[in-house]
């Protein structure tokens, strides 16, 4: 039965659980909440912008709005890519970087979600170095991380060869080839297949 596809019937989220979780809990499922907005919805993210500090304070009608949101994104890139064909790898923004923290670090070392954080931060770079997006788009979205408390810096024993190493046993590589998340614009991104090892590793090295 591993791998069979079975869509809900309704999803319920209980506001309160948040309460009971500390507070890194809670930033690294930020980490998720602000890719989602990245990916798909820009009026989402001015949203986050103006109220993602009210989480910390448990304000239940903005996580309420956030969790919703989130729900709906999701189930609209999935549904219309059941099985990963194209359009679902959009969901993988921040994780081709953030999943080599996880296993540099050893897993469990940092949570998902934070990993995912700084992997959305190098993504962004990557696409500001690319000409993909503007200076400001990438400072918006830096800044929305560290309102999130995300981390925002490479972990200082992380080397560029240790991030292509850990990539390239990464789930999500087809036929040897890296498949990189970039955002072109805050609330749109593009799959890419043709950044080099060398690209890497001269990012890698200039943010750190």
């Amino acid at each position: 039965m591993i791998g069979a596809f079975y869509q809900p019937k309704a999803v319920i989220a209980d506001l309160e659980t948040l309460k009971t979780l500390p507070k890194r809990e809670l930033t690294a499922g930020l980490g998720e909440v602000v890719k989602t907005a990245i990916i798909y919805d820009a009026d989402f993210f001015s949203y986050l912008e103006k109220n993602i500090e009210k989480v910390f304070a448990y304000d239940l009608e903005v996580i309420g709005r956030i969790v919703k949101c989130c729900c709906q994104i999701k189930a609209s890139v999935v549904s219309e890519d059941e099985k990963e064909h194209g359009l679902r790898a959009i969901l993988n923004y921040g994780h081709t970087f953030g999943h080599a923290i996880e296993a540099f670090l050893g897993f469990g070392t940092w949570l998902h979600g934070e990993a995912v954080g700084l992997g959305m931060v190098i993504a962004s770079a990557l696409a500001k170095k690319r000409g993909l997006i503007s200076e400001s788009d990438d400072c918006k979205m830096m800044e929305l991380c560290r309102k999130a408390l995300l981390p925002t810096k490479i972990p200082e024993n992380m080397t560029a060869d240790d991030f292509i190493k850990h990539m390239r046993h990464d789930k999500k590589v087809r036929q040897g080839t890296i498949r990189y998340v970039l955002p072109t614009s805050i609330g749109k991104v593009e799959i890419f297949s043709d950044v080099s090892d060398e690209e890497i590793k001269n990012l890698i090295n200039c943010l750190k």
